[in-house]
């Protein structure tokens, strides 16, 4: 339990990282749950790598939603090094959008990999 404890942890701060607006507060947080070769792709974004990249992409797409909130829906499912978890990102106008995460993650606990479904 305590495990699973510690990556709904992880998977918080990386949701939380959508919801900031500045760069560098960004990669704070990124930084805290980010393997520095962890990957990320999606149906819109083929496969980058490392803590800048998905900082890169997570202020790019502030262009392209504008202003909204994440929020994790439920605990994340895990076992074996990987999870998934599903999340609804509000915006102010607009309808919300609601994915899901495919995650794995190292012996520290940080995200080796998501790909993410919406």
């Amino acid at each position: 339990m305590g495990n699973n404890q510690n990556i709904e942890e992880t998977i918080l701060t990386y949701t939380s990282a959508w919801n900031e607006n500045e760069r560098e507060v960004i990669l704070e947080k990124i930084s805290k749950c980010w393997a520095p070769d962890g990957t990320y792709t999606d149906r819109l974004t083929d496969t980058i790598t490392g803590p800048d990249a998905i900082t890169d992409l997570i202020v790019s797409s502030l262009g392209q939603m504008g202003p909204r909130t994440f929020k994790v829906l439920a605990e994340p499912q895990v076992h074996h090094q990987s999870g998934r978890f599903r999340w609804l990102a509000i915006r102010p106008e607009g309808y919300p959008v609601e994915g899901m995460d495919y995650f794995e993650f190292n012996s520290e606990n940080r995200i080796t990999r998501i790909v993410g479904f919406f």
